[in-house]
């Protein structure tokens, strides 16, 4: 039988391996990567992990809390974001906030995931699961997820399993 502790390490590593799974078929085109590389990294140590208080985490609302939750009243299309393997757009919320909506079967899971690496200790985007959002011009659709896109961050190139600051790390193995 699993103890509490073992259950939550394999859960994680499987998440963490289905998720580098599923990102390996969503890698950018070669003209992408190639825009992608003219940004520089941030000078420093990378942090993947840090150790936190389990029980005082919020899976529900997760690493944004209440404070960043989406404002859905009045909903912007900006435009169709073209990267990845799901239907995505980007659009800007009631409290102008931008976001990039995920339509499909990865919004659920994908939430989900983040919920339960966050709480475990490792960085993960802000994000949140709407049951339905309607998107003008678009559409309604049901569970979307909602990724911030937060004026002060800075997304810099995506790195691959087997070439990235991480490796050979505690955290990372």
């Amino acid at each position: 039988m699993f103890t509490k502790l073992k259950f939550i390490k394999t859960t994680a590593f499987l998440i963490i391996l289905l998720t580098g799974f599923y990102a390996g078929f969503a890698q950018d085109d070669k003209k992408d990567a190639k825009a992608e590389s003219e940004k520089t990294a941030p000078v420093g140590k990378p942090v993947m992990w840090e150790p936190v208080d389990i029980a005082s985490r919020d899976l529900y609302l997760g690493p944004g809390g209440e404070e960043m939750k989406p404002d859905i009243s009045s909903v912007t299309f900006i435009e169709e974001e073209k990267k990845g393997a799901s239907k995505k757009y980007r659009i800007k919320d009631g409290a102008g906030k931008i976001w990039v909506a995920k339509i499909g079967r990865e919004a659920q899971p994908e939430t989900a995931a983040v919920r339960l690496l966050w709480a475990l200790g490792y960085k993960t985007e802000v994000n949140y699961l709407m049951p339905k959002l309607t998107i003008p011009g678009k559409g309604t659709f049901e569970n979307v997820r909602l990724e911030a896109r937060p004026d002060d961050v800075e997304r810099l190139k995506e790195w691959k399993w087997k070439e990235n600051p991480f490796t050979g790390t505690k955290e990372f193995q």
